[in-house]
């Protein structure tokens, strides 16, 4: 018997985006705000993190999600971030 899940919206959940190291924290804050804020998803900064060999950095930020369709465009826009390795 397998059961499915339902997600209930609205959502407030933190959102780790792995980003190569060679993009400066800077921009790569100010990329990810910028997609943040085209889907018009409220979020704030959390912390940043290196990677153990300093290849990417992981950079934490808490988002409020209202519905399945502004999940959706939400990754789309994220997807758009020069050097984004992963979004999770």
């Amino acid at each position: 018997m397998t059961h499915q899940n339902k997600v209930e919206y609205p959502q407030n959940f933190d959102i780790k985006l792995i980003i190569a190291a060679e993009i400066p924290i800077e921009e790569a804050k100010k990329n990810i705000s910028k997609a943040l804020s085209k889907s018009r998803t409220v979020h704030s900064f959390v912390n940043v993190r290196s990677s153990g060999k300093g290849n990417y950095f992981s950079y934490c930020y808490n988002i409020d999600i209202e519905s399945k369709s502004h999940l959706e465009s939400t990754y789309a826009q994220l997807r758009t971030i020069e050097g984004l390795k992963f979004a999770l």
